[in-house]
């Protein structure tokens, strides 16, 4: 067994030497900008801090994807009755808490009480029909259980957008303002929000409403963001430049609508704008539709599974800068740290065949049709 493992190691080390050799002389680059944040070519954003690892939009879930190696940390924001921006994906507080109704009826301070791991079990955030002692984070936040070492039940609170921003100064974060009657108010204070706790360009902002979006660009113009559903849904059709905003957001499948192909990536890339993909759920956010999208050359895999994540982006990330050596610009200069962070199909073209091989040794095949558009 171990021999035969050399043996394909082997196989797969050859493969690609010889896949680096010639793809960097065949396929040719495109002048596209380079996708915002890329400090490596493949960027990990760990949704709602990873939320099918770590309970769901938590500061501990946030502390563990980033030890873990995320760049970036996704978020949804709602206001609560006092107009403080909240991190919390439903318009309730029933599928993560022990409590029951809107957000927007309880203050911060008492949306900052509540048990935000009640009901986390892994790979599924909100599953309520678990035995009770499959809840092993229920109770830190209210004290009734010893929070994990290093960790304090603040960490299991549902956070305020400062929370995030204080605990974590200079990361950088992914937004999503959520829609619903609260919208248009959370983008304004938002916006505001941002304005004060800058650099904007800490910040990328989406919604899926369009006309919250523009709201928002209306007033915190120079913050990045991410088309809504809307405007993505007709470059479909135009393919062309999208003034303003800097990344696409989509998931893989839309029902039997393959949404991230090559030629979706090569578009993005030549229009300047970075993709990065999200996932439907447990089933969809698994290691061959990551090692898919990355051979596709898409920039950012928005991923619930950070920790489980890193190793194949890692990967993908060392293959992508070895076929950059390969290049006959020289070693370890500006020319080369410029070619990686521009999406060049050089490299590209290597670390899709590269990463489809070592997909196929562990058996990291075959794709998931996401249905609905909820991250």
């Amino acid at each position: 067994m171990l021999r035969e493992l050399k043996r394909l190691r082997d196989v797969a080390a050859a493969s690609l030497a010889l896949l680096i050799g010639i793809g960097a002389t065949l396929i040719p680059a495109h002048a596209a900008d380079a996708p915002i944040w890329n400090s490596r070519r493949f960027i990990s954003i760990a949704h709602a801090g990873g939320d099918l690892e770590s309970p769901h939009s938590t500061i501990y879930a946030m502390k563990k994807a980033l030890a873990a190696g995320a760049n970036v940390l996704e978020m949804d924001v709602r206001l609560s009755s006092d107009n403080v921006l909240m991190i919390q994906h439903d318009d309730t507080v029933d599928r993560t808490t022990g409590d029951t109704g809107p957000v927007s009826s309880f203050t911060a301070l008492q949306l900052q009480a509540m048990d935000n791991a009640y009901w986390f079990y892994p790979h599924c955030w909100s599953c309520h029909s678990q035995p009770i002692e499959d809840y092993a984070l229920r109770g830190v936040r209210t004290g009734a259980v010893s929070p994990p070492e290093g960790y304090t039940p603040d960490d299991f609170a549902v956070a305020t957008l400062l929370d995030v921003v204080n605990t974590f100064p200079g990361q950088r974060l992914n937004i999503e303002i959520k829609d619903g009657p609260t919208g248009m108010a959370g983008a304004e204070a938002l916006a505001a929000f941002i304005n004060s706790h800058g650099p904007s360009d800490r910040y990328v902002v989406a919604s899926f409403d369009d006309a919250i979006l523009d709201h928002f660009k209306e007033l915190a113009p120079d913050v990045f963001t991410s088309p809504g559903l809307d405007l993505i849904t007709s470059w479909f059709g135009t393919r062309g430049a999208l003034p303003g905003h800097r990344v696409l957001q989509v998931p893989p499948f839309f029902g039997e609508i393959e949404v991230v192909t090559q030629q979706f990536v090569d578009d993005a890339h030549a229009n300047g704008l970075g993709v990065w993909v999200w996932f439907n759920g447990d089933e969809d956010d698994v290691p061959a539709t990551w090692v898919r999208l990355m051979a596709l050359g898409v920039d950012g895999i928005l991923t619930g599974k950070p920790a489980e994540a890193e190793p194949y982006i890692a990967a993908a990330n060392a293959a992508a800068a070895l076929a950059v050596t390969t290049t006959t610009a020289p070693v370890n200069t500006p020319e080369v740290a410029a070619l990686a962070n521009t999406g060049n199909d050089n490299f590209l073209w290597a670390v899709g065949v590269s990463t489809l091989i070592v997909g196929a040794m562990f058996g990291l095949a075959g794709r998931r049709r996401p249905t609905t558009l909820s991250r």
